[in-house]
């Protein structure tokens, strides 16, 4: 739909860029030619895959401190009871991001629930088939996050994602470093990207943002075109010059 195109077009790509998550995915990225499985999320077109690639690197890199330390807590177990090393390791990881998924915590996103249960829970079976050569041989236990947890996965808490609304098929979530709005479906796939202060906006308000931009969500939901376009003005959410543009094609458009 042209509106988004419009939003796009006028979004202020600078500030996009200078953000965290770009220069994140920039420093990091090079985690992702440990495996062939994961080179696809090196190369990104837009700042969805920025997102999406960087939730792949933090997995990469909770796996990676969480082999050593668990490694570490086992070999120097002693006369240490199992639950006394799981308590230690839970206290030495408790700054990792994670997803909670029926009360599991999922450290590693291209792992599948029972598999980050071994890690979170179960972490003295990893000397046990299939789980001995998990720390170096791990392909077989591969799977696609996105497919996998869904939308779930965007709540990841390495994101800057906040979800404001959703509906029956979809998810909205505001990020506060790329100042837009996406919308997610269930599946995890993106539906739409509503980018907020455009680069004719020379001193953005972030004041109250949560509140501001939900009832342009639920007019977003509801189908409702104008006042969608008219909340995203109203609200100081886009320039004058970008609403007009808007509303001199809007006649052509529908939701």
């Amino acid at each position: 739909m042209k509106l988004f195109k419009i939003l796009e077009k006028e979004s202020n790509k600078k500030k996009i860029r200078k953000s965290d998550d770009y220069k994140f995915f920039n420093e990091n990225k090079f985690e992702l030619n440990k495996n062939p499985y994961f080179e696809k999320y090196g190369e990104v077109s837009n700042i969805f895959d920025v997102i999406c690639s960087n939730i792949v690197i933090c997995g990469l890199q909770n796996k990676e401190k969480l082999d050593k330390i668990i490694e570490e807590e086992y070999f120097a177990s002693g006369e240490r009871k199992i639950e006394n090393i799981k308590n230690e390791i839970n206290e030495r990881i408790i700054d990792l991001p994670y997803l909670k998924v029926q009360n599991i915590k999922v450290y590693i996103p291209f792992f599948n629930i029972n598999t980050n249960a071994i890690y979170s829970l179960r972490s003295e079976q990893m000397s046990n088939e299939p789980y001995v050569n998990l720390a170096e041989n791990y392909s077989a236990f591969l799977t696609d996050p996105f497919t996998t947890y869904g939308v779930d996965i965007f709540d990841f808490l390495s994101t800057k994602l906040v979800r404001i609304d959703e509906c029956a098929t979809a998810v909205a979530f505001y990020h506060f470093d790329f100042n837009a709005i996406f919308i997610i479906n269930r599946q995890g796939s993106l539906d739409n990207v509503i980018y907020l202060f455009d680069r004719n906006i020379k001193h953005p308000n972030f004041n109250h943002i949560v509140d501001r931009i939900r009832p342009v969500i639920k007019a977003y939901f509801d189908g409702n075109l104008n006042d969608f376009i008219y909340l995203l003005y109203k609200n100081s959410l886009i320039s004058y010059n970008t609403f007009r543009k808007i509303c001199k094609e809007k006649k052509l458009w529908h939701f």
